[in-house]
């Protein structure tokens, strides 16, 4: 912690503001200054975007986007959203849960900036898919293990339902790796930045998302064991029924999940649907 000075001034700011971190929260502040400056390097969003920020707590990150002059600051601690607002006038300031905020109330064509709590990671990502058709790109900063989950490619360890639920609709690119002592209180592991570019189109065509991720689900449910197995653990569907809905997309009953691209996916969806 001795490598950067503002662990001290982080302190300070949160105790006025009557603020303890909480794991219940994922409350970890930021106090190295390079960090918010290469996130937004990163990025290399358009001056003219129109900027939501998640969670941006005491403003570290909140302090590079100053110069979006569309800027929309979402924050659950009313104690920082009365902190934010002398310190950056032009910002609209929303005090509520991200996953709790109908984005078409702040705009359509969005930019999102987040240094996201690890605890609601996924549920931030599905919100964002949710309101896909709202969000342009964002850019998250979230446990590295996780974004690398996001991002990973097919036939990989990391690759799993995540993967393929948020590659269906965005093109992921993996950014910086930051350190724990980047954080006050520091983090146990590394963080790690990506950027989701939401597609005009998805990957593939997929008329029912909601089976195409129980599909999924279903696929890596058991990810160790043949494909075929996978999809008859979950009792939904009879050994007769998964093997004729693999015939039909064309996989063979005895690969894996994780070699199934995206496409393959959609395929095996549009397969059990008949």
């Amino acid at each position: 912690m001795g490598k950067f000075k503002r662990p001290e001034r982080q302190k300070d700011t949160l105790r006025d503001l009557n603020v303890r971190p909480t794991k219940e929260r994922g409350q970890n502040f930021l106090i190295n200054p390079e960090v918010p400056r290469s996130i937004v390097e990163f990025a290399n969003f358009s001056p003219d975007a129109k900027v939501i920020e998640i969670g941006p707590g005491t403003g570290a990150l909140t302090e590079c986007l100053s110069a979006f002059a569309d800027l929309t600051l979402i924050e659950i601690e009313p104690s920082f959203c009365e902190h934010l607002a002398p310190k950056f006038p032009r910002a609209k300031i929303i005090n509520a849960d991200i996953r709790d905020v109908d984005l078409a109330t702040v705009g359509s064509g969005l930019s999102v900036f987040g240094n996201i709590p690890y605890v609601f990671s996924s549920e931030i990502v599905f919100h964002l898919i949710e309101h896909r058709h709202l969000v342009k790109q964002a850019v998250m900063m979230t446990q590295k293990e996780f974004a690398e989950r996001i991002a990973a490619p097919t036939s990989t360890r990391a690759y799993g339902s995540i993967s393929v639920s948020a590659q269906l609709f965005a093109d992921i690119e993996l950014g910086p790796i930051v350190s724990g002592d980047s954080f006050h209180p520091p983090t146990e592991v590394q963080s790690r930045v990506m950027k989701f570019t939401f597609r005009e189109t998805p990957r593939a065509h997929v008329p029912d998302y909601e089976f195409f991720q129980v599909v999924v689900r279903a696929a890596f449910s058991q990810r160790r064991k043949k494909l075929v197995n996978s999809l008859m653990s979950q009792g939904r569907w009879s050994k007769e029924v998964v093997l004729e809905a693999l015939s039909r997309a064309g996989i063979s009953p005895d690969v894996r999940a994780e070699t199934l691209s995206v496409e393959s996916f959609a395929s095996l969806t549009a397969a059990f649907r008949g």
